[in-house]
């Protein structure tokens, strides 16, 4: 089972729902809430877990069957970039809960993964998910379109050339699990925005999504205790670090 950071578990809260917890539910959680109980398509086929501690509860996250304020604690886990509707969805995490946890594929592995593979890969997720703030929830669609689309400013150009120097199939084995994942905390209340197209940031006047994306393979890049894998990144694909030397971005393994 899973389990965040000690520092960041809900320590003192009763009640606490896991939406979507599929085979890999959060430890320490009192309901459950799952769609799909039988067939698993969105879990690989895996079997349904529920936790002793937990209360099976089948229901849609887009329509939670509980009181506003149910829960002290909400965890949505890989569960969010399914949905058609994420402004209803994240309305209903904030109607039942008070404070929570919400996780994603990165958009640096969205693409990266879709770049090589198209859009088959993954292709039941419906959106690229990244925070714009700390308490400001993106979603970008993600579409053949969106795929191999990059926004012009160094940022998106960067990633675009970063890709095109690697295999992302091997080269997502070198990387953090905190680049390849969306990681959000939330209490109270979050804003939710929704696109319905990639925001250009140089034409738009909005953030777009590969400044965060350059970010955290950045950080990626600098972080000593991944060493052996950065190694590994830089030996099996040199060119990248002449993508890296054309932006003017230096770091501890990728110069």
């Amino acid at each position: 089972m899973k389990r965040l950071p000690f520092w960041r578990r809900p320590h003192f809260a009763r009640r606490i729902l896991d939406i979507g917890a599929g085979h890999n539910p959060f430890s320490g959680v009192t309901h459950v809430v799952e769609i799909d109980i039988l067939q698993g398509r969105e879990r690989a086929g895996n079997a349904l877990v529920v936790p002793r501690s937990a209360k099976l509860i089948v229901g849609d996250g887009m329509a939670l069957p509980f009181r506003s304020g149910s829960f002290d604690y909400v965890y949505a886990s890989h569960v969010l970039e399914h949905v058609g509707t994420p402004e209803s969805a994240c309305g209903e995490i904030m109607r039942v809960g008070s404070a929570g946890y919400i996780e994603t594929p990165s958009p640096f592995l969205e693409q990266g993964l879709a770049l090589r593979e198209g859009h088959t890969q993954n292709g039941l997720h419906k959106w690229y998910v990244f925070p714009l703030d700390e308490d400001v929830l993106v979603f970008e669609p993600k579409t053949p379109e969106t795929i191999s689309d990059f926004c012009s400013c160094p940022d998106g150009q960067f990633m675009k050339e970063f890709y095109a120097s690697v295999d992302f199939r091997q080269a997502q084995h070198c990387f953090r699990r905190k680049a390849k994942t969306t990681i959000f905390y939330w209490k109270s209340f979050f804003r939710v925005e929704v696109r319905n197209r990639m925001a250009y940031c140089e034409g738009d006047g909005r953030v777009c999504r590969f400044r965060g994306m350059t970010r955290a393979l950045l950080a990626n890049c600098d972080d000593l205790l991944h060493t052996p894998r950065l190694l590994r990144l830089r030996e099996a694909f040199p060119d990248c670090q002449g993508v890296f030397r054309k932006y003017g971005h230096r770091t501890v393994f990728i110069r």
